[in-house]
């Protein structure tokens, strides 16, 4: 339920403005996310920005008015960590399906796997869910409560190191730790 954040001080005075000023760096943190976004995808073309300062503006308008979660803590070592991941893992990611299917003979033996998740935290959860495409031969095909549903390449290859190595640097990068369990 939406409720507008206008409350009253103990002077009667509007909180409105206090509460616009405390948006402001959501707002721009999540305009410099989007246009930084827009520049590696235009590849850093100047007339690109015709279209992308109004498709950056309403994307960072629609993401703060419709999102709900505050934006989770970051850690920037967390995110070194998980930026050389994520260009090593999608070098060699690229690599092993190309070898697999390009190569003499097609070596692949695909179907499913289920991971349980060690993450919980919903932001958390999404980027991981779209970076197990990266890892070499996996791509995450549904998620259901606390597992995620894999299409593997190769199911002789079992990839859990691989994906707990992937969820611990998403936990790093959200300054979160592992639910341990039963797995």
């Amino acid at each position: 339920m939406y409720t507008p954040d206008c409350r009253l001080g103990s002077y009667g005075t509007s909180q409105m403005a206090q509460s616009s000023k405390a948006k402001l760096p959501r707002i721009l943190i999540c305009t410099a996310i989007l246009a930084g976004l827009w520049w590696l995808i235009v590849q850093g073309r100047a007339d690109a920005w015709l279209i992308g300062l109004p498709a950056v503006a309403l994307a960072s308008w629609a993401s703060i008015r419709l999102g709900s979660q505050p934006l989770p803590q970051l850690s920037v070592t967390g995110l070194i960590v998980f930026i050389a991941l994520f260009l090593r893992e999608s070098v060699r990611g690229g690599i092993d399906v190309a070898r697999r299917t390009l190569g003499p003979g097609l070596r692949i033996e695909p179907g499913f796997h289920r991971y349980r998740l060690h993450i919980s935290h919903p932001a958390a959860r999404v980027l991981l869910i779209n970076c197990i495409g990266l890892l070499p031969g996996t791509l995450a095909a549904d998620l259901d409560g606390d597992h995620a549903e894999l299409h593997l390449l190769d199911t002789g290859v079992n990839p859990d190191l691989q994906l707990l190595r992937l969820e611990q640097a998403v936990a790093r990068l959200f300054c979160l730790t592992l639910e341990t369990g039963d797995d």
